[in-house]
């Protein structure tokens, strides 16, 4: 069974064959901890996708696009340790978290996007430019949202061929007289005859200083 397939059993039925034992699922907000967890996360709400799909894979990663949804998992020797949902959320709810202050320009050098193609093995010289510029087009808000300030920072990149797979964790900080910031996640897949961008789409959450 190829590694597309042991993907695609997962999100159908929830099977653990392609997981290991201490594999993490980020999803909409939530960190779900261990194979039966995340197997009962999927069999609930499973991965939906459509007859179009992407799979692109490399020693270390995976990336799966699908319609509205998609997969991105960290390898070792061909099996899950870390997983990130994005799409749809039909189920999951958001678990109970405090709020802490967090500054993407700390370090006082200002920019948009936070990206060095040194990081990423895997990820081929010819790649890098889109997906920075991939990232630039994930900062642009929508009209209807005030937006104070993005940043994005690339999480994972990697080739396969001439495709290319990047996962972005996006901090934003609103507009209007009482500002709130999120983290969230985001994927581009580049090359081929176009490219494809999935949002992660958690429930906003306000500021929470306790619980």
């Amino acid at each position: 069974m190829s590694l597309r397939d042991r993907f695609a059993e997962l999100a159908a039925t929830g099977s653990t064959r392609c997981l290991l034992g201490n594999c993490k699922l980020e999803w909409a907000g939530s960190e779900i901890y261990g194979e039966e967890a995340i197997a009962e996360a999927f069999r609930t709400s499973p991965f939906a996708t459509e007859d179009r799909d992407l799979f692109v894979e490399s020693p270390d990663h995976a990336a799966w696009f699908g319609g509205q949804s998609m997969l991105f998992a960290d390898l070792y020797e061909g099996l899950i340790g870390r997983l990130w949902r994005l799409g749809p959320n039909t189920s999951n709810v958001a678990e109970p978290a405090v709020s802490v202050a967090f500054d993407p320009d700390l370090r006082q050098q200002r920019g948009s996007v936070y990206a060095r193609r040194e990081d990423h093995s895997f990820l081929e010289a010819e790649h890098f430019a889109a997906i920075k510029q991939a990232a630039e087009t994930l900062l642009i808000a929508p009209l209807q949202s005030p937006q104070h300030r993005a940043r994005a920072f690339l999480v994972r990149a990697f080739s396969s061929g001439e495709h290319a797979a990047a996962l972005y964790a996006i901090h934003r900080l609103s507009g209007g007289e009482v500002r709130s910031s999120i983290f969230s996640y985001a994927a581009a897949a580049i090359g081929g005859d176009s490219s494809e961008i999935i949002f992660d789409q958690r429930p906003h959450l306000y500021w929470t200083p306790r619980i």
